[in-house]
C-alpha cells in the first residue's frame, strides 16, 4: 500500500459508516479525512473551525448593529449565518458582567455611607438593633448576663408584634443564637466560671424575659440573669431556603458596611441570573402583545434574546467607557466624554435601537408600534426592578 492510499478518505464514515459522497458526511456532518492521519489535515481542520466561528461571530455582531437585521434573518430560517440567539445572549451576559465587575467600583470615599455616626456592627431585628459594642463594653459577667436578658425581652416584645409563623419564628431564633454568641464570647473574656456558662443553656422562659427586660441593665449578681435558649422549629424546604438566606444576610451586613465595593460586586455577579429569569417573561409579554401576529412563543423568545444581546454589548460599551476614566493620566475632558458617551448609548441610543427593532420584526404602524413599545417599557421596568431587587438580595445572601 502506497502513503497515498493510506492517507486516501475511507469509503464510509468513520462515525456512523455512511457511505461517503464528498468530503463530509451528509448524515452527521464529519470530514471524510481524519486529522489524526496527516498533519496537514489537522492543521486544515483547526484553521477551518476558527475562520468559521469567528466568520459567525463577527457577522452576527456586526447584523447586530442593525435593528432588527439578525432577529428578522433567524426567523426567516437564516440560522446558520448567526449565533444561536440563546448562546449569544448568555456569552454576553457573562463577558459583560465580568468587565463590569472589573470596571466598576464603589467605596465610602464616593460619598456612600451605610450608617452615620461611629461604626457598629450588629443584628437588627424590627426595630431593634443590637450592638456588638454593648457587650464589649460591659465590664464583668454579670453585665453581659443583664444585656443579654434586655435584647432577649425586646426580641421576644418584636416576635408578638409581628405575630408567629415558621419563617418569623426560626428568624428570631437566628436573633436569639447570634446573642447567645455574643453572650458567650464576652463571658469567656471575662473569665466566667462553668457555672454562669450554664446560664446560657437554661430552657427559655417567655414570661421571665419580659418581666427582667423592665429591669435595669446593671443588676448585682448572676442570678438576676434570666436564662434564655432559642428553639428551633422543623421548618419546609422552602422555608429553610428562606431563612438561611436572611442569615446570610445578616453576616454579610458587616462585611458590605466596611467595603461598598463588595455589595457591588456580589450585585453584578448575580445580575446574569437574573435576566436569565426575566427573559422568558419578557417574551412571554411580546406574545400577549402581539398574539395576532401569528408566531409562536419561541419566536417572540428569540426576538427577546437579541433585544437584549444589543442592551448586554451597550452596557458593555458603558462599562469600558467608565474603566476608561481610571487610566492614570488621563485628562478630565477625556474623562467626561467617555461618562457622556456611556449616558448615550445606555439611555438614548438603546431604547431607540430597541424601538426600531420591535417595528422591523413585527412591520405594524407607527402609531401601534409606539402603543405597544410604551406598555411593554413600563411591564418590563416593573419586572427589571424586580430582577435587580432580587440580584441585591442575591448578592447579599451569597
Amino acid at each position: 500500500m502506497t502513503d497515498q492510499d493510506a492517507h486516501a478518505p475511507p469509503a464510509a464514515c468513520e462515525n456512523c459508516a455512511t457511505a461517503l459522497i464528498g468530503g463530509y458526511c451528509h448524515v452527521c456532518g464529519q470530514h471524510a479525512h481524519s486529522p489524526l492521519h496527516h498533519f496537514g489535515h489537522a492543521l486544515e481542520e483547526v484553521f477551518e473551525s476558527f475562520w468559521h466561528l469567528d466568520g459567525r461571530i463577527f457577522r452576527t455582531l456586526r447584523d447586530l448593529f442593525v435593528p432588527g437585521r439578525v432577529a428578522v434573518g433567524y426567523l426567516a430560517g437564516h440560522r446558520v449565518r448567526y449565533v444561536a440567539p440563546l448562546r449569544l445572549f448568555i456569552i454576553l451576559s457573562l463577558i459583560t458582567f465580568f468587565v463590569g465587575r472589573l470596571t466598576l467600583h464603589l467605596d465610602a470615599a464616593d460619598g456612600i455611607q451605610i450608617d452615620a455616626g461611629p461604626a457598629k456592627s450588629g443584628i437588627v431585628v424590627g426595630d431593634t438593633r443590637i450592638d456588638e459594642s454593648d457587650f464589649r463594653n460591659a465590664k464583668t459577667v454579670e453585665q453581659v448576663l443583664a444585656l443579654r436578658t434586655k435584647f432577649m425581652g425586646e426580641i421576644a416584645a418584636e416576635n408578638r408584634k409581628s405575630g408567629t409563623g415558621p419563617v418569623l419564628a426560626a428568624l428570631y431564633d437566628f436573633a436569639k443564637r447570634k446573642i447567645d454568641d455574643k453572650s458567650r464570647a464576652r463571658m469567656l473574656e471575662l473569665g466566667a466560671t462553668p457555672a454562669q456558662l450554664r446560664l446560657l443553656d437554661t430552657p427559655f422562659d417567655a414570661a421571665a424575659v419580659r418581666a427582667a427586660a423592665k429591669t435595669a441593665v446593671s443588676v448585682s449578681g448572676p442570678g438576676a440573669a434570666v436564662p434564655v435558649t432559642a428553639g428551633s422549629k422543623d421548618l419546609g424546604i422552602l422555608d429553610r431556603w428562606f431563612v438561611h438566606r436572611v442569615e446570610k444576610i445578616q453576616e454579610n451586613a458587616e462585611l458590605v458596611k466596611k467595603n461598598p465595593d463588595e455589595l457591588l460586586k456580589r450585585f453584578l455577579g448575580a445580575v446574569p441570573g437574573a435576566l436569565f429569569v426575566l427573559m422568558p417573561l419578557f417574551a412571554l409579554c411580546l406574545k400577549l402583545l402581539y398574539i395576532r401576529s401569528g408566531r409562536g412563543y419561541l419566536e417572540h423568545l428569540v426576538v427577546a434574546l437579541y433585544s437584549h444581546a444589543f442592551m448586554l454589548i451597550g452596557l458593555l460599551l458603558a462599562f469600558l467607557l467608565i474603566g476608561a476614566q481610571a487610566i492614570p493620566g488621563l485628562p478630565a475632558p477625556a474623562a467626561g466624554f467617555s461618562s457622556l458617551i456611556a449616558s448615550f448609548t445606555l439611555f438614548l441610543l438603546v431604547p431607540l435601537y430597541l424601538l426600531w427593532m420591535q417595528k422591523r420584526v413585527y412591520a405594524q404602524s407607527w402609531v401601534k408600534t409606539l402603543g405597544k413599545y410604551a406598555t411593554l417599557g413600563l411591564i418590563y421596568s416593573f419586572l427589571l426592578g424586580m430582577a435587580i431587587m432580587y440580584a441585591v438580595l442575591a448578592g447579599l445572601s451569597s
